[in-house]
């Protein structure tokens, strides 16, 4: 059982109350009395899970979010709900703008179209008042917050100003629109915070009015009709009653104090179809009601506020750092219709929240529309990182279609040092594996399982994923799963040190075989010049090769050093102007020597923001040309 299972088990353990769920009547009509058809099909499916089960959702790349991409090679499962944006991040209008937000479109509609999925867009949108404007209140830094009264008057310069971005804004949604593709969508993101533009703390009501006018302009103006609208409240607000509470009480707002100010913000149960939250943590913020990480609660304090700004709603989580606990949500009876993911998670966490069945993933969806979608395929054997000895393998996974037309899973292998998966997309995994071998089709059983025997597989790396095809000729790719055949890595779960780590990445995760974790040296101004990573294989070993999996923040010039105390250092091998985005591998062959210690000394790092990573470390006795 894992850290965080007995964590969990400790947590139920101290859970008193269960929070009644939310019920909400099956024949609820939409907010936009003439929301498409596939818009509908999605909110009677939400309605139909709810209390029972909790999508998954996982923001998408970029903006410093975790890559959406590692779950899938990290779980074997993919996010059943992904995270978009609708604002466009540069000035509007500009080219630039309109090159993110066809991006943006063409993501949805692949991800609604193709992979069956449900999309959950956010709204940064930029301070209509300053030409560069940002959603944040102070960025650019000559920019100052708009007057919202004004911004909800019309005839004012503030409102003609919004409604001219607001029209950009609806241009894209009308594409979406008409593909036909359905959009949970969140405006006025995090919408009491007090961080962003359009949150208006003295004077709540104005904000809840600009949430109405953007409805009423969608909607009732432009006639856009496949949104499912959100409300969107932050994980703390920076309103007035904190201090006022403060200077008359000395203490935190209670629960209900909380609620009664946040709700000046809610525009109205007929413009809202669903309630939700960011959960970042708060329990520092609110010390009687607030919540700790995602390994700890299911965010009960948030589910009890939003039931008093909402009575009900239906709720989600609609941003969160990390996955919250299964378990512990299902005692607490949280009825959360999904839960959004911003960052990463310990890889470990990720593996157990993802297969709890508990929460959706993207194979557990039903069928959302009429069109076919791709396939779902994943390895469950061999696992990740796994040291196979010589002889045949018998691989295994689980692969299934919604449109019940799946027609083959094929087994790719390509046998070279092991490339970094974290941030590879779809594409990126088919041109890395262009070139792969073909090991043969997989043999389909009942419910989804399939079973393949690799003979003979050579001595050295290798890198495997099954590809599934449906009679339609969609192609979906599994997981990605590394291991090496004949190969002892000698440094495996070995002691290793390093001259500095940024928490909670240490020099240990470099050599404990999860290639999802590592030692992180930390950003430049913390770790100035050389670094270097060290393990000790305990006692003195023949050694001539080492290997090195990067993360993309990598040394560009290092050296393999030797040593048989620890004091006395011996170069044997050296990387210089090393190039690349993604990290991936290098595999460095000398001439074997005696040695009881290895360490790598990092020179010069690759970027910026960062100095050096390596998810795993590998030393061997030799290895294959």
């Amino acid at each position: 059982m894992s850290a965080y299972m007995r964590s969990g088990l400790r947590v139920l353990a101290a859970c008193l109350v269960a929070v009644m769920t939310t019920s909400v009547a099956a024949g609820a009509e939409p907010v936009d009395r003439e929301l498409i058809p596939e818009g509908r099909r999605l909110l009677e499916y939400l309605r139909s899970i709810e209390g029972k089960k909790i999508i998954m959702g996982k923001q998408r790349s970029g903006g410093g979010t975790g890559p959406f991409e590692q779950v899938l090679h990290i779980t074997g499962r993919e996010p059943a709900l992904r995270g978009c944006d609708i604002a466009g991040f540069h000035p509007v209008g500009s080219e630039l703008y309109h090159q993110v937000l066809r991006g943006a479109v063409a993501d949805m509609n692949w991800w609604w179209l193709e992979k069956g999925g449900i999309v959950n867009v956010l709204y940064h949108c930029g301070n209509p008042m300053h030409p560069e404007g940002t959603a944040w209140k102070n960025r650019p830094k000559d920019s100052k917050p708009p007057d919202i009264g004004k911004m909800v008057a019309p005839g004012t310069e503030e409102y003609q100003k919004f409604h001219e971005t607001l029209k950009y804004t609806a241009d894209y949604l009308e594409q979406l629109a008409a593909a036909r593709v359905p959009l949970l969508f969140a405006p006025l993101h995090e919408i009491d915070g007090g961080w962003f533009w359009w949150t208006d703390l003295e004077t709540p009501e104005n904000t809840a009015a600009l949430y109405r006018q953007t409805f009423n302009y969608l909607v009732k103006e432009r006639n856009i009709h496949n949104l499912i609208w959100v409300y969107h409240a932050a994980h703390v607000s920076w309103g007035p009653h904190r201090s006022q509470i403060k200077k008359e009480h000395n203490r935190t707002p209670t629960l209900e104090e909380e609620a009664e100010y946040r709700r000046r913000f809610y525009p109205g149960d007929e413009y809202v179809d669903i309630v939700s939250m960011s959960t970042y943590v708060s329990r520092d913020v609110y010390p009687d009601w607030g919540w700790g990480a995602g390994w700890e609660d299911a965010r009960q304090g948030a589910y009890r506020l939003l039931q008093r700004i909402a009575p009900g709603k239906p709720l989600a989580i609609n941003e969160t750092p990390h996955p919250i606990h299964p378990l512990v949500a299902q005692q607490q009876k949280l009825a959360w219709l999904w839960s959004r993911v911003w960052f990463d998670a310990p890889a470990d966490w990720q593996r157990y929240t993802y297969n709890h069945e508990h929460m959706i993933t993207l194979d557990e969806l039903p069928l959302l529309h009429d069109g076919n979608v791709a396939p779902n395929v994943r390895i469950e054997w061999p696992i990740d990182g796994l040291e196979a000895g010589c002889g045949e393998i018998d691989l295994a996974g689980f692969a299934s279609d919604r449109n019940g037309d799946l027609e083959s899973v094929r087994l790719y292998v390509l046998s070279q040092p092991w490339l970094e998966y974290s941030e590879r997309d779809d594409r990126a995994i088919k041109e890395a594996f262009a070139g792969a071998r073909l090991l043969g089709e997989a043999r389909l059983a009942a419910a989804g399982r399939w079973t393949i025997t690799w003979a003979n597989p050579s001595t050295g790396f290798h890198q495997l994923v099954a590809m599934a095809r449906d009679s339609q000729g969609l192609v979906a790719h599994s997981n990605v799963v590394r291991i090496t055949v004949g190969l002892k890595n000698l440094a495996r779960g070995k002691p290793a040190s390093a001259s500095i780590h940024q928490e909670p990445n240490e020099p240990t995760r470099a050599v404990d075989s999860d290639l999802y974790t590592g030692w992180w040296a930390g950003v430049p101004d913390k770790a100035k010049g050389p670094q270097w990573l060290q393990v000790d294989l305990e006692s003195e070993r023949t050694i001539g090769a080492v290997s090195v999996l990067w993360w993309k923040a990598y040394a560009t010039d290092y050296t393999v050093q030797i040593s048989r105390d620890a004091q006395t250092w011996h170069d044997v091998g050296q990387i210089e102007g090393r190039r690349g985005y993604w990290g991936d591998s290098d595999v460095i062959l000398f001439q074997p020597v005696q040695a009881r210690y290895v360490r790598l000394y990092c020179r010069k790092p690759s970027v910026t923001w960062q100095t050096y990573c390596v998810n795993d470390f590998g030393v061997y006795e030799s290895i294959p040309e």
